[in-house]
């Protein structure tokens, strides 16, 4: 049989296909794991995903293959082949444990803490597991060794039909993420919530798209999936025990959050109408972190009490925080207000996906004109709700003229100098910061005023004294601090984009500073128990503890992004970006050379996974 290129390729490709079989043997481990659907459009994605996805990446660790048969002949282009299929199903058993312990998958990081867990405290394997362990990659290579022999070498299986095989994967990859498409489309949680179980999964979306063309009314789509009655996740062990919630005397909840607004930028000349309503008189944070240096992160920190590597399966899932879905058991009326489109953050299908009748979005031309219209629409709403005396409520003001460092011309703007328009392209390195700082602040100062209107009204409507008020942001905004060339957000997770300001005002609440480290997973406990009247642990239903806490002082903090995440401590942050490279940083960005990871993130590693089942 002659040795020729075109027939190294064939031979070798069918070993490749030959491992599917193997591949899905394997991957039967994410099953625990995997919420098995009950429509066909769920089983549908079930079946195609399964074929077309594990087969796409046994035809990616394939082209190593092809590369080398480039240079080496049939009878040396077995051993590199069993040794890389081997590996690869080793690799994929070993996703498998990790996926079970800690609901995400293998990374260099998690590598890391391997190599650096020399207590046991993440990784703790007896002489039988290793021996098991080792028998696995030895009947690996002897399984994957005899196969190339005989595939590669030999010339076996050279009647399988390749091409139709290559096809089949291809189109069943094509059609997973075309119906991933038309699912998330349309909020159809049994498809969705299948996402985060397959490893290097990352599926297609077009609702936007469908929406500008006419193709899908999202809010008639999103209307027709939300629920309060939906059952939680199937993973998430959350709460671990019923919530029993019987409050005294029922408050009003409000919720105020302002984009992109720094720790530094609250005080009495940023923000005189905060300051002089709530700086007094109500409960001040010095050293308060959010959950996320971007608004999904941050927000989702605040309304579930869970940490971000929950994110994902929550919006995969479409699982409402247990904070809005108590407020809607106890019959709250919902004024729920956003300058910013909530569907374009995510909080249609996440933080409010059990509310059905949601104002998704803002009247207005700019942020700062929908920030003036949204609170002339909430004071009218709360209007409505004096005249129906419909008590107790909750509501919520999300303002965005900082985030889009906007404010109108005829608004006051005592900080200067101050640019007058933003070119994300000038910004650099050698860029003066002080004008777009300043345009910033200027920005918060606008929405300040308008809070103001919102204080005032509810102290005319006499709401003022019965409100728990929650004052906040999403997440901080970076100025090129460390000269280091940030500008932004979703950058880092050092104090410019994560240290917020948190004000809280209501019934209950002592005036005074906290110098305490805290986090936004203390607010959703603190309004659960406070507010609501739940009497449960707190482990029951959060990895927060309650803000109103005498003495309130976590060790470490934790905040996330999209991708990255960060364990913040009062002299070093650890940093774990998406691909699972580390690094450790001083408060101020710099590495620190030789730093070995400390307990707070052998602490953070359990505590991630405290919810998951």
């Amino acid at each position: 049989m002659q040795d020729t290129l075109r027939r190294r390729w064939r031979n070798s490709l069918i070993f490749a296909l030959l491992q599917l079989p193997l591949v899905w043997l394997i991957a039967l481990r994410y099953v625990p794991y995997l919420a098995i659907p009950d429509d066909a459009m769920g089983v549908a994605y079930l079946i195609l995903t399964w074929i077309g996805h594990f087969g796409m990446l046994v035809l990616i660790a394939w082209l190593p293959l092809g590369l080398l048969s480039l240079v080496l002949k049939a009878r040396w282009l077995w051993l590199p082949a069993a040794l890389l299929g081997a590996l690869g199903l080793c690799a994929l058993l070993l996703d498998t444990v990790v996926y079970a312990q800690y609901r995400f998958h293998v990374n260099y990081f998690m590598i890391s803490l391997f190599l650096n867990d020399k207590n046991g405290e993440i990784f703790s394997f007896t002489t039988s597991t290793w021996l098991v362990v080792t028998g696995c990659v030895l009947v690996a290579l002897a399984l994957e060794g005899w196969l190339a022999q005989r595939v590669i070498s030999g010339g076996r299986g050279r009647r399988l039909p390749v091409g139709a095989a290559c096809g089949v994967v291809l189109l069943t990859l094509v059609g997973s993420h075309a119906l991933h498409i038309v699912a998330d489309a349309r909020y159809m949680r049994s498809v969705t919530q299948q996402v985060g179980v397959y490893p290097l999964l990352f599926p297609t979306t077009a609702k936007d798209f469908m929406a500008d063309h006419g193709w899908l009314d999202p809010r008639a789509a999103r209307a027709a999936k939300a629920n309060i009655e939906a059952q939680q996740a199937q993973n998430l062990d959350w709460p671990k025990n019923p919530l029993s919630c019987q409050p005294d005397d029922a408050a009003n909840v409000m919720v105020v959050l302002i984009d992109s607004w720094r720790a530094d930028e609250y005080g009495p000349q940023n923000t005189p109408n905060l300051y002089a309503a709530l700086n007094e008189n109500g409960r001040r944070y010095l050293n308060h972190y959010s959950g996320g240096n971007a608004t999904r992160n941050g927000a989702m920190s605040l309304f579930y009490g869970l940490t971000g590597n929950y994110y994902a399966y929550l919006d995969d899932t479409q699982t409402p925080p247990l904070l809005i879905t108590q407020l809607q058991e106890q019959d709250y009326s919902l004024g729920i207000f956003s300058s910013a489109s909530l569907s374009s953050v995510g909080f249609d299908r996440t933080i409010f996906s059990s509310v059905e009748s949601l104002r998704m979005d803002t009247q207005g031309d700019s942020p700062a004109t929908r920030d003036r219209q949204m609170t002339e629409d909430w004071i009218h709403w709360l209007d409505r709700q004096e005249r129906q005396d419909a008590t107790p409520w909750f509501g919520m003001l999300f303002y965005d003229a900082p985030h889009g460092y906007d404010v109108p011309a005829d608004a006051d703007q005592p900080f200067q100098p101050s640019v007058q328009d933003m070119d994300y392209l000038e910004l650099g390195p050698d860029t003066d910061p002080v004008p777009y700082f300043n345009r910033h602040r200027n920005a918060v100062h606008y929405d300040d005023e308008l809070l103001g209107r919102v204080i005032d009204d509810l102290k005319a409507k006499g709401e003022w004294d019965e409100t728990l008020l929650v004052v906040t942001s999403d997440h901080g905004q970076s100025f090129n601090d460390f000269d280091k060339n940030y500008w932004g957000h979703n950058g880092h997770f050092a104090s410019p984009q994560t240290r917020v300001p948190m004000l809280v005002n209501g019934p209950g609440v002592a005036s005074g500073e906290v110098p305490g480290m805290t986090s936004h997973l203390d607010v959703a406990p603190m309004l659960m128990r406070h507010a609501l009247g739940c009497s449960n642990p707190l482990s029951d239903y959060a990895m927060g503890k309650d803000l109103l806490k005498p003495g309130i002082d976590h060790p470490w903090v934790q905040s996330s992004s999209y991708i990255d995440y960060g364990i913040i401590e009062p002299n070093r942050i650890t940093v774990v970006d998406g691909t699972g490279q580390w690094e450790i940083v001083d408060r101020q960005l710099d590495p620190i050379e030789d730093a070995e990871f400390s307990p707070a993130v052998f602490d953070a590693m359990q505590w991630f996974r405290k919810f998951y089942r």
